[in-house]
C-alpha cells in the first residue's frame, strides 16, 4: 500500500474557517495556543491531584487495583476477568515500588472472590497511600486524552479551537470525576479517542505504518474495557465509508482490507502484551463472555424517581442532558445549527459524528442503566466537534464575548464542584442536591464520600449517627466513622429511630422510590454524594 496524506476529492466544498488544517496560521499562534492548551491540561491534573485526598475508595477501585497488582505479582488473571487487564495493570504500576502485602494463600484468592479479596488487600495495607498512587496513572491517561482532544480539534479547526476544546475537557466535571479513579472508563475513552484520531490521520490512502499505529491504539482500547470491542466495528464501518468516497472504489476497498488486517494484527499484539504474553487472545475472548458476570437480571434500574426492570431505552440521553454541563449543551446546539451551513472538514466531522451517534445508540441499546460514565468516550468527541464554531464566532466582538463566557461557565462548573465532581448535575437538573431524585449509582455516589463524612461527623461532634454506605464493601470504620451501619432496606417502611443518618445518594434514590415517606423527609445537609438526615 502506498503511504500518503489525505487527498481531497474533486468538487469538494471549499473549507472554512480560515484557521482550518488547510490554511494554518503562523507558527507563533500555534505555539501560543499550544502552550495555552498545555496550561489547561496541567490545571486538569492539579484539580484531580488536589481532590484525591478528600475521596475514599469507590466500590470498584479496590477490585481493579488489587487485580492489577496481582497480575504483575503472579501472572494469574483469576481476579476480575469480566474486565480486560490493561487499565488495571497501568494503575498498579506504582505499587510495584511500594510492594504492598498480597495474600494469595487466602480462601478469597482461591475462590476468586474479588470483592472480599480486594477489601482485605486495600485495608490491610495503607489504603490512602495505595489509592493515591493507583490514581496518579489514571490522571496521566486522562491528561493524554485532553492532549489528543487538543490535537484533533487543532488539526480540524485551528489552534484556537484546539485550546478551546482542551479547556472544555480540562474543566468537565464528569471527566474530572472519573479521570482520577482506578476504573476502566476513562482509559477506554482515551485509547478510543486515540484510535479514531490516528484513523483520521491516515488520510484517504493509508499505509502500513499508519495502520500499525492505529492498530496499537485499537488494541489498547480493546484491553481497557470490553466495550472497547465496539471500536473495531466502528473503525471497519468507517473504513468502508472511506473507500466508497474514493473514485476507484474497488482499489480503495482492497487497500482498506489490507489496512484493517494490519490493524487487527497490531491490536492482537497489544492483547497479548496486556495479558503478559500468556496466550491471551483465547483468554481475552473467553473472559469477554463474563462481562455480565455480576449482572443481576432482576436488578431494577432507576430514573426520575422510578424503578424499572430492564431500564429505559432513553436512559443515557436523559443522563447526558442532566450530567453534561450547560455550556457544553449550549455549544452543542450552536454547533448543530452551524452544521446546516455545511461541514468544515467533511471527513473529519463525519468520523466524529458517526462515532458519537454509534456509541450513543449501542450503549443505549445494550448497557445497563448505571451511569453517565458509560458515555465518557463521547465527551471528548463532542468537545472537539463543538470547537468548530470557534473560528467563525471569534471574528466578531459578541462572538468572542459568548465563547469566553461559555468557557468561563465551564470552568466555574468544575471549580464550584471541587472536590465532589462525581455527584455533579447541571442547572437543568437542579444541581447536585437534586441528584437522587433523577439518577442513582455512580451518577450520585459510588462510595467516595466516606472520608468527608467522617470529617463532618467529627467536626459537628455528632454522637448518635447511622451510616448507610453505597455497598457492603465500603469500610466506614477505616475513616473513623461509627460502626452503626444500616442497609437501605432497614430504613424504609417505618420512620427511622431518633438520630442522625448519613445516607449514600444511591441508596437515598432507591429509598425514595420504594417508600414515599422519604420523599417528604428533608435533608439537613449534603456531604459530597451523601445526604444527612436528622430525626
Amino acid at each position: 500500500m502506498k503511504e500518503s496524506g489525505a487527498t481531497p476529492r474533486p468538487g469538494r466544498a471549499k473549507r472554512w474557517p480560515p484557521h482550518s488544517r488547510h490554511s494554518a496560521p503562523g507558527s507563533g499562534a500555534r505555539i501560543v495556543w499550544g502552550v495555552a492548551a498545555l496550561g489547561l491540561i496541567a490545571l486538569f491534573c492539579v484539580q484531580a491531584l488536589l481532590a484525591i485526598p478528600y475521596l475514599s475508595a469507590t466500590t470498584d477501585e479496590p477490585v481493579h487495583l488489587s487485580a492489577g497488582y496481582s497480575y504483575w505479582h503472579t501472572r494469574d488473571f483469576r481476579l476480575n476477568p469480566e474486565h480486560p487487564p490493561l487499565a488495571k495493570l497501568i494503575a498498579a504500576l506504582p505499587l510495584l515500588l511500594i510492594k504492598p502485602r498480597l495474600d494469595i494463600s487466602s480462601k478469597e484468592w482461591e475462590g476468586s472472590s474479588e470483592y472480599p479479596f480486594a477489601f482485605n488487600f486495600l485495608y490491610s495495607n495503607d489504603a490512602d497511600r495505595l489509592l493515591f498512587w493507583g490514581r496518579v496513572p489514571m490522571i496521566a491517561l486522562a491528561a493524554l486524552g485532553a492532549w489528543i482532544t487538543f490535537l484533533w480539534a487543532r488539526d480540524l479547526f485551528g489552534p484556537m479551537a484546539g485550546a478551546f476544546a482542551a479547556g472544555l475537557y480540562a474543566f468537565c466535571p464528569n471527566l474530572l470525576a472519573h479521570g482520577m479513579l482506578v476504573t476502566t472508563d476513562v482509559p477506554l475513552a482515551t485509547f478510543g479517542l486515540l484510535t479514531l484520531y490516528l484513523f483520521w490521520r491516515q488520510g484517504s490512502q493509508p499505509g502500513w505504518r499508519k495502520g500499525l499505529l492505529t492498530g496499537l491504539a485499537l488494541g489498547a482500547a480493546m484491553t481497557s474495557k470490553y466495550s472497547g470491542a465496539l471500536f473495531p466495528i466502528l473503525v471497519a464501518c468507517l473504513a468502508a465509508i472511506r473507500a466508497l468516497r474514493q473514485k476507484n472504489r474497488r482499489q480503495a476497498l482492497l487497500g482498506e482490507i489490507q489496512n484493517l488486517a494490519v490493524m487487527a494484527a497490531a491490536s492482537l499484539l497489544v492483547v497479548e502484551a496486556a495479558y503478559l504474553f500468556s496466550f491471551s487472545p483465547l483468554l481475552y475472548f473467553r473472559n469477554g463472555a463474563l462481562v455480565n458476570a455480576n449482572h443481576d437480571p432482576s436488578y431494577q434500574s432507576y430514573l426520575l424517581g422510578e424503578l424499572k426492570q430492564n431500564g429505559w431505552w432513553y436512559y443515557f440521553v436523559v443522563a447526558f442532558v442532566f450530567k453534561a454541563t450547560l455550556p457544553a449543551l449550549i455549544l452543542l446546539l450552536f454547533a448543530t445549527l452551524q452544521t446546516m451551513s455545511g461541514l468544515v472538514d467533511r471527513w473529519g466531522e463525519t468520523i466524529l459524528l458517526a462515532a458519537i451517534g454509534f456509541y450513543f445508540v449501542v450503549i443505549s441499546a445494550g448497557a445497563d442503566d448505571l451511569g453517565v460514565r458509560y458515555l465518557l468516550p463521547v465527551f471528548p468527541l463532542i468537545y472537539i466537534w463543538v470547537s468548530r464554531i470557534v473560528p467563525r464566532y471569534w471574528r466578531h466582538r459578541w462572538g468572542r464575548v459568548g465563547l469566553i463566557t461559555l468557557l468561563s461557565w465551564q470552568i466555574w462548573a468544575a471549580a464550584s464542584s471541587f472536590p465532589n465532581y462525581l455527584p455533579y448535575f447541571n442547572e437543568i437538573a437542579g444541581g447536585p442536591k437534586a441528584g437522587p431524585d433523577l439518577l442513582d449509582d455512580s451518577n450520585v455516589d459510588w462510595g467516595q464520600s466516606l472520608k468527608q463524612a467522617a470529617t463532618y461527623v467529627k467536626e459537628k461532634k455528632i454522637g448518635n449517627v447511622v451510616i448507610c454506605p453505597f455497598s457492603s464493601f465500603e469500610n466506614p470504620g477505616y475513616y473513623g466513622l461509627p460502626s452503626n451501619i444500616r442497609p437501605p432496606g432497614a430504613l424504609v417502611s417505618k420512620k427511622p429511630d431518633p438520630g442522625t443518618y448519613v445516607i449514600s445518594g444511591h441508596n437515598l434514590a432507591w429509598m425514595k422510590a420504594v417508600d414515599p415517606a422519604w420523599r417528604q423527609y428533608n435533608a439537613v445537609d449534603r456531604i459530597g454524594g451523601m445526604w444527612v438526615y436528622r430525626f
